[in-house]
């Protein structure tokens, strides 16, 4: 293998060294020099006509990366603060009807309350209509019951006789524990009738002070309602967005894979506005006066080592053209070598053409003479 390829070979790489940290250098000058100048803009490029790189063309670019990413990053705030107030919505829509479960029971306990209290008085006989004589009924019934699971618990010692009466005492008190719902039911309804009337009368006592309590349960009841009603009413409005635009997390996702496609530009941005700093270039216009304004004494140490690797990489890619450069002279001068050789060759196949082509045009010429002389012969003997 020829040697000078390898010697190409560590030329490329140190090349390319050179030039990975000559890059990072004008990336980091690029960068600082960008947020130094910052919202202002002491370039005129957008109203001039300017040919290749200008620092105007380059800022554009870089301020239309920023806003692009700003924008995506209002969209993403946005998502999450709706994502947030939804679950907050969820949040409170599950307190909400918890605290409304646990106000209707105490409601419902109330109104049973209120409707015991309301049957014997004869004022509300009106209200009552039926429900006192089911009352009543349900009241013998339970006595009844009551007083045969006494009595049953006090019969029965032998075994079959105690395995009877407590099938009978299981079916009683079932039967005991419908009747006193019954009856729960049944004071519930009149306390709630009562409570959804107009009342003209006034209540006293103990259940005055049950209605006011539950009067007050009813408003607490109603205000829960009211804001339950308003947070479904909000989780509607969120979800139809989400509904419109799809999941807010798979969005997200998106946008911020695109912010990364978009931050990927940045470097290159850098280094373009890095590498017009330090051009040199033999009319300095306004712009690039402009542009050195921005440079610092702080950055003079990686102007000059950044130009010192401009040079090496120079250097280093003029010797690897002029190796290729001898490589391919020596690489033509074996195919001019190869071409004559084959020359050669082809001079000596049409030398032996030749002699072969006079031996045949020989032996046609004496194949003519023997025609000939028959010819003769056959005429003169005719």
């Amino acid at each position: 293998m020829d040697e000078r390829k390898n010697i190409i070979r560590e030329l490329e790489e140190k090349k390319n060294a050179d030039t990975e940290e000559r890059n990072r250098l004008l990336e980091a000058l690029g960068e600082a020099l960008i947020k130094r100048i910052g919202e202002t803009d002491p370039f005129k490029e957008k109203t001039e006509t300017s040919s290749g790189d200008t620092p105007g063309i380059v800022l554009d670019e870089y301020r239309q990366i920023q806003k692009e990413i700003a924008a995506s990053s209002e969209i993403i705030k946005s998502l999450e603060e709706d994502t947030q107030k939804l679950k907050d919505v969820d949040a409170g829509i599950s307190e909400k009807e918890k605290e409304k479960t646990r106000l209707d029971k105490e409601l419902e306990e109330l109104s049973g309350t209120l409707g015991k209290q309301l049957l014997p008085d004869p004022e509300f006989k009106d209200l009552a209509g039926s429900s006192k004589q089911q009352e009543e009924d349900l009241l013998v019934k339970i006595e009844e019951l009551e007083k045969k699971l006494d009595e049953s618990g006090e019969q029965g010692k032998g075994f079959l006789a105690w395995l009877g009466k407590n099938a009978q005492m299981v079916m009683s008190k079932n039967l005991l524990q419908r009747n006193r719902s019954s009856l729960q039911r049944l004071y519930r309804s009149v306390g709630e009738k009562f409570l959804s009337m107009e009342q003209e009368k006034s209540l006293e006592g103990e259940a005055a002070q049950t209605l006011e309590k539950a009067r007050e349960l009813k408003e607490r009841i109603n205000d829960q309602l009211r804001e339950l009603t308003e947070l479904r009413g909000e989780r509607k409005r969120i979800t139809d967005i989400f509904g419109i635009e799809g999941s807010p997390a798979r969005r997200i996702s998106g946008i911020e894979k695109r912010i990364s496609h978009i931050k990927l530009g940045l470097p290159g941005i850098y280094l373009r506005f890095g590498t017009l700093a330090v051009e040199k270039t033999e009319q300095t216009g306004p712009r690039q006066e402009k542009l050195s304004s921005f440079i610092k004494e702080d950055d003079s140490g990686t102007i000059e080592k950044a130009e010192l690797l401009n040079t090496r990489i120079a250097e280093r890619d003029l010797r690897i053209r002029k190796i290729n450069a001898s490589m391919n002279i020596d690489k033509k001068k074996a195919e001019i070598e190869k071409l004559n050789k084959a020359i050669e060759g082809q001079k000596e196949k049409i030398t032996f053409a030749n002699e072969a082509i006079a031996g045949y045009e020989s032996q046609i010429a004496e194949s003519e003479q023997q025609i000939e002389e028959l010819e003769t012969f056959l005429k003169q003997n005719d």
